[in-house]
């Protein structure tokens, strides 16, 4: 199953004679910073400690020659459990189904749900705490900064398989202090750029059993397409 289009996160083409030849030197997993491995390996541990999470994001979409534009969003999870708004979309993922709501055209899609592994590398809003498990990054230690009063480590992640990758680069800047994401940045290879700022996490929190569910009537006026299979 593929999402949205606008859901998707692509990243640019990485160029320069120096990175490309240190890019020949470094072509699996396992040639990935042990530093770099155990800081994004306690940041999974963090957050697959985590029974519940909510989270507010913002994705700064920027396009060759165009103005930022920027989309709010809100997140929560329950395990496999997502429910998360981006804009003027919606999304829940359930036990059952995908369901994909168009808020602008008041639509409602329901997919089948990805096969184990298919949404691996892929940088969604569903994904946005798991999207780097597995040995699909190369990953590096580049500097710290400090940014908004945050001291801030930043872990470059190239796709082992560049080919049939969509993107070729993303960056994670982790909250030294918090040992938590504090932005996620993808680039694409026309030149475009995608930022995900985490505003604000939280652990544990209560949520309805309702939560995960679709109920149409929450939608009324809404055209429901069933699209599984």
């Amino acid at each position: 199953m593929r999402l949205i289009p606008s859901f998707l996160l692509f990243a640019s083409l990485f160029v320069g004679t120096t990175l490309l030849a240190q890019e020949s030197q470094y072509t699996k997993a396992q040639d990935s910073d042990p530093a770099a491995i155990a800081l994004v390996s306690s940041l999974r541990t963090k957050y697959d400690a985590y029974k519940t999470m909510e989270a507010d994001f913002r994705l700064d979409i920027l396009l060759p020659g165009q103005k930022v534009e920027s989309q709010q969003g809100k997140l929560k999870r329950q395990g496999d459990l997502v429910r998360f708004k981006l804009g003027d979309q919606e999304g829940i993922i359930n036990s059952d189904a995908a369901y994909m709501i168009q808020h602008g055209n008041k639509e409602v899609m329901i997919n089948n749900l990805p096969e184990p592994g298919e949404m691996t590398g892929m940088l969604t809003p569903q994904t946005l705490f798991s999207f780097y498990e597995g040995d699909n990054y190369i990953l590096a230690l580049l500097g710290k900064d400090v940014i908004d009063g945050k001291l801030l480590q930043t872990v470059e992640m190239k796709p082992v398989d560049r080919d049939n990758s969509d993107f070729t680069k993303l960056r994670l800047r982790i909250d030294q202090a918090k040992k938590e994401l504090s932005t996620i940045e993808a680039f694409t290879r026309d030149g475009s750029r995608f930022t995900f700022h985490l505003d604000k996490t939280k652990g544990g929190i209560a949520l309805s059993s309702k939560t995960f569910t679709f109920d149409k009537a929450e939608f009324p006026g809404y055209h429901v397409e069933d699209m599984r299979y």
